[in-house]
């Protein structure tokens, strides 16, 4: 009993870390962003030889961010926000799109203050010249509002959120599928204060409308279907979350196909959600669905396995997945490495068992 609970604590933590967003990745990328680097010198040309050119220092300072060159882009963004107010003064709309902007480079230089000045300053020019109920001065408000929700400052993000939702629902009416990001955002600022009763009505307020929008067998609704499995895990309600997963998981296979990274994470989910209910053969056979499809090279993978057959007693078939996962060239397996000590010396194996901690050891010094 008392390997049992240890081994659920651990299947706990490792599903904290399973238990994700799925997000497909775009198809499409923007073939413009591949040639930053070459852009680089003939944008710099061109605005030596034409120095007050707006249309120039916006291109210049937008490849400078994508190279990471962050400093230059900020003295750029300021050089052309100042020639902007002195064409158009403070209160016009035309200085929105850099104060954006600029403030997307302070956040990237870790300046969230300065970010903040400047999207509150964005979000009073939009309210004074569009109107404090424009669907532009929403976006505002959801750019300030994650501002603060990637600083932990959970109680200043509410009601950010909460006021672009207003203006999105008049706007749009209560059913549109435009309220869901931001029905999203706040249900994740209700999560992270562990306030669940609040951040649920919201997902499945977002869940009703995107299935009532986009058909039963959408991304959108899948992606709703996992927030709110999610959120149901994190409550440790394992069987109101195990129907959700299951139909997220039929709608990415039927969209992506059964051999797609994305359902291997949708399996992924699922099983954990299996896992906890002590369901180890269904997991069992979750997890090894997802192992064919990521190669059998994923550590976070074998690692489920290993934890699975573990409780199914399979401790043979425990060690043979340990064994896989040790020779992957991972950074950080000390946690995994320790768990592998620990069948090892159950399976009567000492000598290995100590080298297995040792490793785990030397692994944890060199992360601190």
């Amino acid at each position: 009993m008392k390997h049992e609970i240890i081994l659920l604590s651990m299947l706990a933590a490792l599903a904290l870390a399973q238990n994700r967003t799925i997000t497909p990745t775009p198809v499409l990328r923007d073939l413009w962003d591949v040639h930053y680097a070459d852009l680089e010198p003939l944008l710099e040309r061109h605005l030596a030889n034409n120095p007050d050119s707006l249309e120039t220092m916006d291109e210049l300072a937008r490849v400078y961010r994508a190279l990471a060159k962050y400093e230059k882009a900020a003295q750029l963004y300021k050089k052309i926000l100042d020639l902007r107010q002195t064409a158009s003064g403070r209160d016009s709309l035309d200085l929105v799109p850099t104060l954006e902007s600029f403030a997307r480079v302070h956040q990237l230089l870790s300046k969230p203050a300065e970010a903040e000045i400047l999207l509150a300053r964005a979000i009073a020019i939009r309210e004074r010249t569009q109107g404090p109920d424009h669907t532009d001065v929403a976006t505002e408000y959801n750019a300030l509002a994650r501002l603060f929700f990637v600083q932990k400052k959970f109680l200043e993000s509410e009601p950010l959120y909460v006021r672009s939702i207003q203006i999105l629902v008049k706007n749009y009416g209560e059913t549109d599928p435009k309220l869901c990001p931001a029905l999203d955002s706040l249900a994740s600022t209700f999560r992270e204060q562990a306030k669940f009763e609040q951040a649920e009505p919201l997902l499945r307020q977002c869940l009703i409308i995107r299935d009532t929008a986009s058909g039963p067998v959408s991304p959108d609704v899948a992606t709703s279907l996992d927030s709110l499995a999610s959120l149901y895990y994190a409550q440790k309600r394992y069987a109101d979350a195990q129907p959700l997963y299951e139909r997220s998981l039929q709608i990415w296979t039927q969209l992506m196909g059964p051999e797609h990274p994305v359902v291997a994470t949708s399996l992924d989910n699922l099983a954990v959600v299996y896992a906890m209910q002590k369901k180890y053969g269904e997991a069992e056979q979750l997890y090894q669905r997802s192992l064919a499809i990521r190669d059998t090279e994923d550590a976070a993978s074998l690692h489920n396995m290993a934890l699975v057959e573990e409780a199914l007693n399979k401790n043979k078939e425990a060690d043979a997945f340990y064994k896989r996962m040790v020779g992957l060239p991972v950074d950080d397996l000390s946690t995994a490495l320790k768990e592998y000590a620990d069948l090892l010396r159950k399976m009567k194996r000492p000598m290995e068992a100590n080298k297995m901690d040792k490793r785990a050891d030397s692994m944890a010094d060199k992360s601190k």
